[in-house]
């Protein structure tokens, strides 16, 4: 907030207007820490520009500047108004405006339409303020307007529900239920990055329960899972242990929300949760085998009680290349080229190292290796 304050002197001092906005305002309001902090301005984009030394252009086209200063990055973005939707999702054009009010007329919902000045002076033209005590969540003016806007208001109302605790709003909750169909206009992954907001709320079971009275599940890739009980889960601060949840409630393969396009190292840890759920029983081995995110999530939902990072952490290796020997080890020792052989037999000594039969000595693997190696051959 400082540095925000700071960002708002200099520009009211070069003769613009100039307010904290938006989220930032509806936690301090709260009572809570906001953790970014925009600022909205009568400046256009190169007067801003031209009154700090170090700028980043992230949206300029949209009038925002991230600004450099003490350390953090402050956005400042001019007040705009914005042109129809015609996609349901970006402004056809926008427009640079003079007016405050103008400006906070185009947002999402009354508490987030609020303004500050550098004094924490609170500017609330549409009922902000009342809403947060009430903790309802309310659309700016007509809500059919804001969801043709840009649908993805639409789950974000959702998702604020879960993560304040509060109800939407009567008129807002219908008109959702009314526009419900055009989420499907919204790219998978904006639509992902809310669900994911909603896996780490506090209430996730609140914002599910709206989700699916709300109609959006008939609309978003395999909707029919969101539908779940939900009444068990806890969130433990991750997005992905939502998403492996919903599959394991359901008996249901990763492919079953593939639509929702993962990455990589997210698709592996929730296939490998799903694979160790599915395993009766949990040794050395196991915890040799799984990352401590995959054993944590895993365990959370087979409510195995151990405590995973000491015990994986008091393994004699972690990984292969603890290991003292290596295949090359193996292929001088017995004079042969590389071949299947050799996959079998590092996997043997890993597994007696893993299970603490074997230490992890080159000298005392090496007995071990050509004396089982020769009688075996």
């Amino acid at each position: 907030m400082k540095t925000a304050i700071k960002v708002i002197k200099i520009l009211k001092k070069a003769g613009f207007e100039a307010y904290i906005v938006g989220g930032a305002v509806r936690d301090y309001l709260l009572g809570k820490e906001p953790c970014d902090v925009d600022v909205a301005s009568s400046a256009l984009p190169q007067q801003v520009k031209a009154l700090f030394t170090r700028t980043i252009d992230t949206g300029i086209d949209h009038g925002t500047v991230l600004v450099l200063l003490d350390g953090e990055g402050i956005e400042v973005t001019t007040f705009r108004t914005e042109s129809s939707y015609s996609d349901n999702r970006r402004p056809d054009s926008v427009e640079f405006v003079q007016s405050l009010c103008e400006d906070l007329q185009r947002r999402d919902f009354t508490i987030n339409a609020m303004a500050m000045t550098e004094s924490l002076k609170v500017i609330d033209l549409f009922g902000g303020k009342q809403d947060l005590t009430s903790q309802l969540i309310r659309a700016v003016g007509d809500p059919d307007e804001r969801f043709q806007e840009d649908a993805l208001r639409m789950l974000r109302a959702i998702r604020f529900s879960g993560q304040l605790g509060f109800t939407i709003e009567r008129e807002t909750l219908t008109s959702i239920k009314s526009y419900a169909s055009l989420i499907q206009t919204i790219a998978v992954e904006r639509v992902k990055s809310e669900i994911d907001k909603i896996f780490t709320s506090l209430d996730t079971q609140k914002s599910l329960k709206y989700l699916r009275d709300s109609r959006l599940t008939i609309f978003l890739p395999a909707g029919e899972l969101f539908e779940n009980d939900w009444t068990f889960y806890r969130t433990n601060g991750h997005a992905i242990f939502g998403w492996f949840y919903l599959l394991h409630q359901q008996n249901q393969p990763f492919s079953a929300i593939k639509d929702y396009r993962f990455s990589n190292a997210e698709k592996r840890v929730i296939e490998k949760s799903l694979e160790l759920v599915a395993l009766t029983t949990w040794d050395q081995w196991t915890l040799y085998s799984y990352s401590i995110e995959q054993l944590i999530m895993a365990a959370q939902v087979k409510k195995v009680n151990m405590e995973l990072e000491k015990e994986k952490a008091l393994l004699p290796i972690q990984t292969k290349s603890d290991l003292a020997v290596n295949g090359l080890d193996f292929m001088q020792w017995t004079g042969e080229k590389s071949g299947p052989w050799l996959k079998v037999w590092l996997e043997k000594m890993e597994k007696l190292v893993v299970y603490g039969l074997l230490t992890n000595e080159k000298e005392t693997i090496k007995d071990w290796f050509v004396n089982e190696y020769h009688r075996h051959v």
